[in-house]
């Protein structure tokens, strides 16, 4: 079993402690909201594993399991957000799910940890995508209140 976020080079705990120094010194712009968006969906999935967190990424068998409850979860009728709508964007980040994605894809094409930090944030993507059942099927958060349905099992 690999501990790598997708293709990056760097482990979970190691993306989450480098992304972290990075949004002290990333430039406003892109970089800072792909740093922004990569802490918001380490939390977000933080909520969804529960405790201790998202510090690795599951083997086959726990993802298949985690994912199985994701879909049930999201297929109970959504508990409705104070909006009465899913989130297409974390709350601390200034970009949008879809936005993310391709941003994402601009920093691979980038060196140094530009790059790095565009193939872990791919990585979440790809990692979410399948928790959600299908490439490409991670475009909306659970409400609070499916995360806790979910953390719970």
């Amino acid at each position: 079993m690999t501990d790598r976020l997708g293709v990056s080079g760097w482990s979970v705990s190691e993306a989450r402690s480098v992304v972290a120094q990075l949004r002290h010194v990333a430039d406003p712009g892109p970089e800072y909201d792909a740093v922004e968006l990569f802490l918001a969906l380490c939390d977000y999935l933080d909520q969804l594993h529960g405790s201790p967190g998202f510090d690795r990424v599951l083997p086959e068998a726990e993802r298949s399991e985690l994912a199985a409850v994701v879909r049930r979860v999201r297929g109970n009728g959504a508990v409705p957000d104070e909006d009465g709508e899913r989130l297409v964007q974390p709350v601390n980040s200034a970009v949008t799910l879809a936005e993310g994605r391709v941003l994402a894809t601009q920093l691979e094409t980038a060196d140094g940890w530009q790059r790095e930090l565009g193939l872990a944030l791919q990585g979440l993507f790809s990692y979410l995508d399948q928790l959600y059942g299908a490439p490409g099927a991670f475009t909306e958060l659970l409400t609070s209140a499916e995360r806790d349905r979910v953390a719970s099992g």
